[in-house]
């Protein structure tokens, strides 16, 4: 698949068929993030691969929990549902970062160029299971949730945290497209 099919074709997916993800394409996925441009080429990057369904299970009741013990989330805006479907899938991916020193010695970073790094990782995760045939959904909100929760589940130890899930799998259907803005409004020329 052309590259720029595979973008086009990129579209969040949260419903998947029983299909199971190979072991050869997961390992040509993690390849393909472990290709990432990264920081001083510091690769802060760590991804855990969740295939057993205890595990995803476990995940997704940690999240509803969360969500259960505000009072203040209101059920129509589906949060349940978009917190947890990424559990759903055949294969999960957590992707970890931890924090790079500041390239001024004594001056606190300005950017999180750890998190920035793994996003850029997990985007060439994602792209390479398109171009495999496989779609999946990035999502942060069980972080915004339960991230201690999740992060004791999965064993994540300091300085390394979770920066998101990729949810990985053969989509239910294809997903409809949808509206995207015009380039005038995400670019300007100088």
């Amino acid at each position: 698949m052309d590259f720029f099919e595979v973008v086009r074709k990129r579209r969040s997916v949260r419903r998947f068929t029983a299909d199971p993800v190979k072991d050869e394409d997961l390992m040509t996925m993690l390849a393909a993030a472990n290709l990432a441009p990264s920081s001083h080429n510091a690769q802060p990057w760590h991804f855990i691969v969740i295939r057993t369904q205890e595990v995803r299970a476990r995940l997704k009741e940690a999240v509803n929990a969360a969500i259960d013990a505000n009072k203040g989330v209101d059920e129509d805006t589906n949060q349940k549902f978009l917190a947890t479907s990424v559990f759903d899938a055949p294969v999960v991916i957590a992707a970890l970062t931890h924090p790079l020193p500041s390239p001024v010695p004594g001056v606190p970073p300005k950017l999180e160029s750890g998190l920035l790094s793994a996003a850029a990782a997990l985007e060439q995760l994602y792209l390479a299971a398109v171009a495999l045939g496989y779609g999946g959904c990035w999502s942060t909100l069980p972080l915004s949730w339960a991230r201690a929760q999740v992060e004791a589940l999965l064993e994540v130890k300091a300085p390394w945290r979770i920066a998101a899930f990729l949810s990985v799998g053969v989509p239910a259907k294809t997903p409809r497209d949808v509206p995207r803005k015009k380039l005038e409004e995400i670019a300007s020329f100088k």
